[in-house]
């Protein structure tokens, strides 16, 4: 058995062994893929992932006193995550995410700086800050993206280093640390490491959003390295994670171990895989007592329709959230076109959250 520092054992007999855990709390979420379970109350919880992904038998969940067993065969692995990993950053909670950048206007506009600069603490720039991709570049197993996909490059480098430079100096000339995009799945870096080093010293950013860290694959370990070492790169910078479901395909059970070297971490692109509003928002998307990463909704495919919804939340998905000790990225990019919307968001989100510091809250 290994016991880690970010709160992790893993077992893996050297014969076939059956285990059972014993759990003295009420869980109020409890959810099972492939026999990779998480179990979690209000405070906290645990977490169970074999590899391979085995069945796993557990009783009495709806109560205080319940059980788990594994059964593993030999050099098998059972990694028991308990959650919290870390306590929280309380800092982050009160340092809102600006998140800029289409494929029409990669670097946007002193207008868009200046009005996120009101609110945020952190500018992003999403894919599309970068140069083309090479023709060789591939899709990931099971993605068909057309060219262009500048997600794919080997070696981002700016697509406009003028205007590159512009907005970064835009944004801490305002007082916000400067991200920008780069994907540790979808990249064709020979060395993501390197990589890593380079694009925050070359171009003066302060942090990278990661979009995807391992796909679907239930062998997470080599991902859970990457992501390890990716926080040892970055050090103080910032890092800011998208993960809807990975490593399994769903939101409903995810790696509270790997969520927790992020800074940040986006969710709820995907849907909510069945789970109620509220059930969803808690467990899945918030990182309190889970992770302790901030959690922030991805609105746009989780709102409670079918499909991507770029719409502005309304009053009663930012209370929910709030309560839920949830933030959301600002868009101003997007959300500008309808103002009186985006007035009223900026109002709600933003007036809660100084009431919740004002609180002492989170």
């Amino acid at each position: 058995m290994t016991v880690q520092g970010d709160s992790i054992l893993i077992f893996e007999p050297m014969q076939h062994v059956r285990i059972t855990f014993e759990g003295h709390y009420r869980p109020s979420y409890s959810q099972e893929v492939r026999g990779n379970r998480l179990i979690l109350d209000q405070i906290g919880g645990c977490g169970f992932y074999g590899i391979p992904s085995r069945p796993t038998e557990a009783q009495n969940l709806d109560s205080g006193d319940w059980s788990l067993t594994a059964h593993l065969a030999r050099w098998d692995e059972l990694w028991v995550s308990i959650c919290p990993p870390r306590e929280r950053d309380v800092r982050r909670y009160f340092e809102q995410v600006a998140h800029e950048g289409t494929r029409k206007d990669p670097y946007p506009s002193n207008d868009i700086i200046r009005s996120d600069a009101k609110y945020c603490k952190v500018f992003t720039v999403h894919e599309c800050w970068a140069a083309l991709e090479p023709d060789w570049a591939e899709n990931p197993p099971g993605s068909t993206y057309d060219h262009p996909r500048p997600w794919e490059t080997d070696h981002p480098v700016p697509g406009d280093m003028k205007e590159f430079a512009r907005v970064r100096d835009e944004a801490h000339r305002l007082g916000m640390k400067f991200a920008v995009y780069f994907s540790p799945y979808y990249s064709n870096a020979p060395d993501l490491f390197a990589e890593m080093k380079r694009i925050p010293e070359e171009y003066g950013v302060d942090g990278l959003y990661f979009d995807g860290w391992w796909g679907h694959q239930d062998d997470f370990r080599a991902g859970y390295h990457m992501i390890r070492k990716a926080r040892a790169i970055l050090g103080d910078r910032i890092l800011y994670l998208h993960s809807s479901t990975e490593p399994y395909g769903t939101c409903r059970v995810f790696l509270p171990f790997v969520s927790t070297y992020a800074d940040y971490i986006l969710s709820g692109e995907a849907g909510r895989d069945g789970l109620g509003r509220e059930e969803f928002l808690r467990y899945t998307v918030s990182g309190y007592q889970t992770s302790n990463s901030v959690g922030m909704w991805c609105y746009y495919g989780s709102m409670g329709l079918p499909g991507y919804h770029d719409i502005v939340p309304p009053n009663e998905d930012v209370q929910e959230a709030l309560r839920n000790h949830i933030r959301f990225w600002r868009p101003a990019q997007s959300w500008s076109k309808v103002p009186d919307q985006f007035a009223r968001f900026d109002k709600e989100y933003y007036g809660g959250l100084a009431e919740l510091k004002k609180r002492g809250e989170v």
